[in-house]
């Protein structure tokens, strides 16, 4: 299990580094418009494994654009990444990016709970371009157990999630069922119910002792 410090601006990189994270997520669509030097330095000289995200609007981030624009904010940081965040909508420029030598997440995020067939046929989908993630928003505490369930059953690698705070503690309870990584923040939430890194890496560590 890794665990990931998504990032909304390259100046909260070294605190990620400093709290214990595994792997640091660029989260392009919420950086601001033009970085400064200092804060491309800041990319650039980073010890951690980078995932380079652009987040639609659809599946909860700040992007709206088409394939070309998507393309023109993730390729210039390729050389960079060690993994790239494709969704189902951009999934046609992954032999592109596999060119350039980063692996895939292939990931999808649904505001609502899905049934267990549908996480199933979702990952089985996202499979055939990448390492698929799979979020959702639980309703109550039995889809909370659906995901812990279908996580520990589905094909590894595997990266399971939840969207929203009410069930946050899902967060933690997934990477105990196989869960490949586990999304927490540094220096700002990039998305609601998220842990900060510190946080979550002292009780994931706690646990899996």
């Amino acid at each position: 299990m890794q665990c990931v410090a998504s990032v909304a601006d390259p100046r909260f990189i070294p605190e990620a580094e400093d709290a214990g994270a595994d792997v640091v997520e660029l989260r392009l669509d919420l950086f601001p418009r033009s970085l400064s030097m200092d804060q491309t330095a800041l990319i650039r000289r980073c010890t951690l494994p980078l995932i380079v995200t652009v987040r639609s609007r659809q599946e909860g981030g700040n992007f709206r654009g088409a394939p070309d624009d998507w393309w023109a904010l993730v390729s210039p940081w390729l050389p960079d990444a060690a993994l790239v965040d494709v969704e189902q909508d951009f999934s046609m420029l992954t032999p592109l990016i596999l060119d350039e030598g980063p692996d895939i997440i292939a990931s999808f995020h649904s505001g609502r709970m899905l049934l267990g067939g549908e996480l199933g046929a979702i990952a089985s989908r996202l499979r055939a371009y990448g390492i698929p993630k799979v979020v959702v928003r639980p309703e109550n505490p039995i889809d909370v157990l659906t995901l812990c369930w279908f996580t520990q059953r589905t094909e590894k690698p595997i990266i399971t999630s939840i969207i929203g705070s009410k069930y946050r503690y899902a967060r933690v309870m997934l990477p105990l069922f196989g869960s490949a990584m586990a999304f927490s923040y540094a220096g700002e939430p990039t998305a609601e119910g998220q842990f900060p890194v510190r946080e979550i890496r002292t009780i994931l560590d706690a646990l899996m002792e």
